[in-house]
């Protein structure tokens, strides 16, 4: 059937719509499709490098951006300006964490767009994420459109900046990332996979490399590792105590295992209470910590992976994979400006959730034809190529 005209806007949001699901599936076929060039190019480099680029996968996460009237910056200046007049004795830094907490928390069109942390600033987005192997080259996207799961040991009281919160959210979305990726290619083989502190949390180096003998390379997060205000101590019985002093043993606040959660106790400051809230106060007249909760701390029975990681901090080996983490940053990059996906018009979620899978197949293409055209050297070079 041939269309006797150009079509309109409406008649590509419809198809994108209508296909969501086909163009997904398109996209994992192209990466199935560029595996084996992707490891006939790696085994070439892994003589020089050490390592074979292919086999090393790099993991972040970004949003996109929605087009509804809460990205507008005049909606969050005139909340600023508003609360500037009520609270005249308050700091510009203080006006703006409390514009922050008044900010909804989801746009008002599709409570599925939420408000976000990205690139140093707020935005409404689909979070999504993003994996790429060392050569830049995507091996999986997956669209988070979903907030994850606080009901474990988790205490979003103290996650008071937005970079706190984006930190925790980012941390529970590599395994059902990876989940999805090894359901849909089960014949793939990944050495190590290297993320920013945002996915430093215990369960994913379990879940790498118990499961699947994957080396996590994982970024500390300063936020989990607060060696400034001293760690507790274990007295005879295996209870942690007091940082300042070991005479006092913590307070035993239950054991707790969420999904996907290794089995642990929980412990808090002696001189902490539980409100009937669910927040805890701390009435230490001498914290060792800033939190307002006083200090927390978990004992894991089975072996700490964070701490205790197959290829050693700060080594030769660790450095090299963990420089790596820049490409993912680059890939992400062309994927918002040259293909646009940072520069789209609609609120419609499955339009979006198209235009995601649209731009990664393009980028497939590109190394497909940089592949056939003999230049290797520019399968990540989309304007050259396209």
């Amino acid at each position: 059937m041939r269309l006797k005209t150009a079509p309109d806007t409406s008649f590509y949001s419809r198809f994108k719509q209508d296909y969501c699901d086909d163009i997904e599936a398109f996209f994992h076929k192209l990466v199935d499709i560029t595996e084996p060039i992707c490891q006939k190019i790696g085994q070439a480099l892994e003589k020089e490098l050490g390592i074979n680029p292919a086999e090393v996968y790099i993991m972040d996460t970004t949003g996109i951006e929605c087009y509804v009237k809460e990205n507008n910056p005049k909606f969050f200046n005139a909340l600023v300006k508003k609360l500037q007049y009520l609270n005249k004795d308050k700091s510009k830094e203080d006006i703006y964490k409390m514009a922050y907490n008044q900010m909804p928390k989801t746009a008002s069109v599709d409570p599925n767009i939420k408000l976000q942390y990205i690139n140093g600033t707020f935005c409404y987005a689909h979070k999504t994420v993003a994996v790429s192997n060392a050569l830049g080259v995507l091996r999986h996207m997956d669209f988070c459109d979903f907030k994850p799961d606080f009901n474990d040991d988790t205490d979003i009281s103290v996650l008071s900046s937005p970079e706190q919160i984006k930190l925790t959210w980012d941390g529970k979305l590599l395994i059902p990332a990876m989940e999805n990726f090894f359901n849909r290619h089960h014949d793939f083989n990944i050495y190590a996979l290297t993320a920013d502190s945002g996915f430093d949390y215990v369960p994913n180096y379990q879940y790498l490399f118990e499961n699947h003998g994957i080396l996590p390379v994982i970024a500390l997060n300063p936020r989990n590792t607060k060696q400034d205000f001293g760690k507790p101590g274990i007295n005879e019985n295996g209870i942690p105590t007091c940082p300042k002093d070991p005479s006092l043993p913590m307070k035993w606040d239950g054991s707790c295992k969420g999904k996907n959660r290794s089995f642990r106790n929980k412990f808090i400051c002696p001189k902490s209470k539980r409100l009937s809230s669910g927040k805890y106060v701390c009435y230490c007249e001498d914290k060792c910590t800033t939190s307002n909760s006083g200090r927390m701390f978990y004992t894991y029975p089975k072996d700490n992976y964070r701490a205790h990681t197959p290829i050693p901090r700060d080594t030769e080996q660790w450095n090299q994979i963990a420089d790596l983490r820049q490409i993912i940053e680059q890939v992400i990059s062309r994927l918002k400006l040259p293909l646009q996906l940072g520069n789209i018009y609609t609120r419609n979620r499955k339009t979006i959730k198209a235009d995601l899978f649209i731009a990664g197949a393009a980028h497939l293409i590109i190394v497909l034809l940089a592949y056939r055209m003999g230049s290797i050297d520019k399968i990540r070079s989309i304007k050259s190529i396209a």
